[in-house]
């Protein structure tokens, strides 16, 4: 039997929590999953027929569309007799506070930090943490999710996992933290090259669409598996003036990054969350706009477009 199940988000927050709390808790026997919040029932649907005595979940807030199903499993891990632990910094309601600790879930949400930082800050250490280690690899990362750059490494760790990036990757990177390492001259290359393509696209056209939505300028432009979407949305409110971007994929994966106004509540109306300024949620593409988005690109951004009409009543400056 496993003795503790981590269940974290696949981006550098996801895992640098996931590797933090491994090694505050000097873990030995433990199984790592790399989800989205969309997906995390199918994590705990995985391993099921499994035995834990410790769940551990981190960086994933709630997505709405699968909370029923994650109380559901969650509740019979622990009836089964697994400790379950939630570390978070996303915005929860009132509500899914109440209903997750109903069920026994110790849950700890800080607003403040990043995931990381969420546990360092509630996590029972079980090692004397290297505070060198801790306060560089809980502040870089913070510094980087939080987009607040104020830790030389926030831009590196943001470009260190991306989502593209292999769980063979996540796995190398986080086996180097949980050694108390935060930043291995391994990673180096990755980095280079990484730059290197984020300014290959920043040269090039970008194809977009500007609307006027409830008083806000709203940019909607293709995301780019070079660049990573905070950085291609900081890039674009920028270069076109907008208060709003929000980078779309062809799944139907949207991701918003916003400057003074509430972009989460309109992720959640499509089934998503996250924070006030840098939200995501993932929506259904019809098939007659996938087939159309082949022969011209921006049917996919004209169709993002209109559904964030639709829910135009929802932003709102902060």
């Amino acid at each position: 039997m496993t003795n503790t199940l981590i269940i974290t988000h696949t981006d550098m927050d996801g895992v640098a929590s996931a590797a933090l709390y491994i090694y505050l808790n000097n873990l030995r026997d433990y199984r790592v999953y790399f989800t989205e919040p969309y997906k995390l029932h199918k994590a705990l649907e995985r391993n099921n027929d499994k035995e834990y005595s410790n769940i551990v979940i981190t960086d994933i807030g709630v997505n709405p569309t699968v909370f029923e199903r994650v109380k559901e499993l969650l509740d019979d891990y622990r009836r089964r007799g697994s400790r379950i632990y939630w570390f978070d910094h996303h915005v929860w309601s009132p509500k899914w506070i109440q209903e997750v600790r109903s069920i026994g879930v110790e849950l700890y949400i800080d607003e403040s930090t990043c995931a990381t930082g969420v546990v360092y800050k509630y996590s029972k250490h079980g090692v004397d943490a290297n505070e060198d280690f801790a306060s560089n690899l809980v502040n870089g990362v913070c510094a980087g999710d939080l987009w607040r750059f104020d830790h030389w490494l926030g831009p590196y760790y943001m470009r260190l996992i991306r989502r593209k990036d292999s769980n063979e990757w996540r796995r190398r990177v986080l086996s180097r933290l949980t050694e108390g390492v935060y930043w291995d001259p391994s990673f180096n290359e990755k980095i280079s090259a990484t730059i290197d393509l984020e300014l290959g696209l920043f040269r090039d056209d970008i194809r977009k669409i500007i609307r006027e939505v409830n008083g806000f300028r709203v940019c909607i432009v293709e995301s780019n598996e070079n660049v990573e979407n905070s950085f291609l949305a900081s890039f674009i409110m920028g270069r076109f003036n907008t208060d709003i971007a929000v980078t779309a994929s062809s799944d139907g994966k949207l991701s918003f990054r916003s400057r003074g106004v509430n972009v989460r509540d309109i992720a959640v109306a499509l089934g998503g969350g996250g924070h006030l300024t840098a939200s995501g949620a993932r929506i259904n593409i019809p098939w007659r706009i996938r087939v159309l988005s082949k022969i011209s690109r921006e049917a996919l951004l004209k169709h993002i477009a209109s559904r964030i009409e639709e829910y135009s009543r929802l932003l709102q400056p902060i």
